[in-house]
């Protein structure tokens, strides 16, 4: 792969990778010319002193002027390509311009008739041409530079004197330079071939590297899936084990009659088995419920429904509960909503599940609110805050989840199974809403259902009605 003074955006990295390995390579030219240049002017007696002065500050000074142009472009931040792109052009023109001072030395150093003279300049620049290829063998507008500059050089006078030992130099160079084209040509190939597979390890090693991190981070999510799932059936064994316990219980006792014509007796037991059976329906109803959503079988049974009438149902029901636990109920609800096309169980199931945890886990005193109002966009909002004990910000996402829990359900001595909020969440997601947390520890939690704007019915005579009881 040949790249130009002007790569591309798929040759970008290769040429920044080439410019690189050029640098290294040059880093001490800049110091080693200058002295070579000296010595070699020195060892030149037969050739006039101004000729040498001329040539050895001519050297020098380019090599200065080089190193502190190579430094300021060297200080621009790599690639963007533009950048790369005058990087590469200002390396190409200042080596350019170097070369041609160094291998000038065939024009002010060289002696008529002196064959001696003659062999050492070509013997120097072919010596110069070996490094000089070898250096810029991974970029092919460099290295085309470098050897044509030092072909002429050491081509041209020998031709310009027709003598026939200089015939012979000349001959011997073109063997030479075409040598040195065969190995600058495979060590160019050697060396893209090289940065090739080294990005394509740098690529491998990073791919691998996040593959392990997706695989840890699998790996802890599966650990802590599998201790909430030990946690949660842990704690539905005792959930189905209490009401089916008094079930059988206080049946036993009604059937056995241990107490005798006492009929009040007879119905409290009645009453406690009632109770515990609708406890034990409303366990199976949530998981079967959320066996639907996560199998992607649930239903709904859409309809015109009044979100007013329902939130208010639910909250007469809780009253009782929220006066016995010493927790103050509040509605903020918006009376004017519009009738919604929905799931009437599924948004009834939603608000239940709300309520019941802000009521499970608000202490005495606190504040429960069942709010619901439109946002500009239209859509409509409902949900539960309260001020109850909140939940730390990394378990957010936990809650929602199947078996899912916060660390504060510890403290609570009726957890409930843990499907609550996932249940929540699938009802919401499947009338293409989703619900919203926002909860600190000891501030509160307020979550919020959102459901879009396109699930408002204009209200009927029906609807309005039913608003407004």
């Amino acid at each position: 792969m040949v790249i130009a003074l002007h790569p591309g955006p798929d040759d970008a990295w290769l040429a920044e990778a080439q410019l690189g390995l050029y640098t290294k390579a040059s880093r001490h030219s800049g110091i080693m010319l200058p002295i070579g240049a000296g010595l070699i002017a020195a060892a030149s007696t037969e050739v006039p002193l101004a000729s040498r002065l001329t040539w050895f500050g001519l050297v020098v000074f380019l090599a200065g002027a080089n190193e502190v142009l190579f430094r300021w472009v060297n200080k621009k931040p790599g690639h963007p390509l533009a950048n790369l792109r005058l990087r590469l052009k200002i390396y190409a023109g200042s080596a350019f311009s170097f070369l041609i001072a160094w291998c000038s030395m065939s024009v002010f150093l060289w002696v008529p008739d002196a064959p001696l003279n003659h062999m050492m300049l070509t013997l120097i620049l072919a010596c110069s041409l070996a490094g000089a290829v070898a250096m810029t063998s991974v970029l092919t507008s460099m290295s085309v530079s470098m050897f044509t500059t030092h072909m002429s050089f050491m081509l041209l006078p020998p031709l310009l004197l027709n003598a026939q030992p200089d015939y012979v130099l000349s001959g011997l160079t073109l063997v030479y330079g075409a040598l040195l084209i065969g190995q600058a040509i495979a060590l160019h190939a050697s060396s893209t071939r090289t940065l090739t597979l080294e990005r394509e390890r740098a690529g491998l090693v990073q791919d691998l590297s996040q593959a392990k991190q997706q695989s840890d981070r699998d790996r802890a999510h599966a650990a802590a899936a599998g201790r909430a799932k030990s946690q949660f059936l842990s704690n539905m064994n005792h959930e189905l084990r209490t009401p089916m316990n008094a079930i059988l219980g206080f049946s036993e006792l009604i059937k056995t009659k241990a107490f005798g014509t006492d009929i009040d007796k007879y119905a409290e037991y009645a009453n406690i088995i009632h109770d515990s059976g609708q406890h034990l329906l409303t366990l199976i109803n949530d998981m079967l419920d959320l066996a639907k959503i996560e199998g992607g079988r649930l239903s709904l049974r859409e309809d015109e429904m009044s979100i007013t009438r329902l939130l208010g149902d639910v909250a007469d029901n809780h009253e009782a509960q929220a006066a016995q636990s010493q927790i103050h109920l509040v509605r903020e609800i918006d009376f004017s909503l519009p009738p919604l096309f929905a799931d009437e169980r599924a948004l009834r199931q939603i608000a239940l599940n709300l309520i019941s945890n802000a009521l499970k886990f608000t202490q005495p005193g606190g504040t429960v609110t069942m709010f619901a109002r439109t946002d500009n966009s239209g859509r409509i909002i409902f949900g539960v805050r309260d001020t109850g004990i909140g939940i730390a910000p990394k378990d957010h996402a936990q809650v929602f989840e199947r078996f899912g829990r916060s660390r504060h359900d510890v403290t609570i001595a009726n957890q409930g199974t843990g499907l609550g909020l996932a249940i929540v969440k699938g009802f919401a997601e499947a009338h293409d809403g989703h619900v919203r947390l926002d909860s600190e520890l000891g501030k509160g939690t307020t979550l919020s259902v959102m459901l879009p704007a396109e699930r408002a019915r204009p209200a009927s005579h029906t609807s309005a009605k039913a608003a407004a009881v």
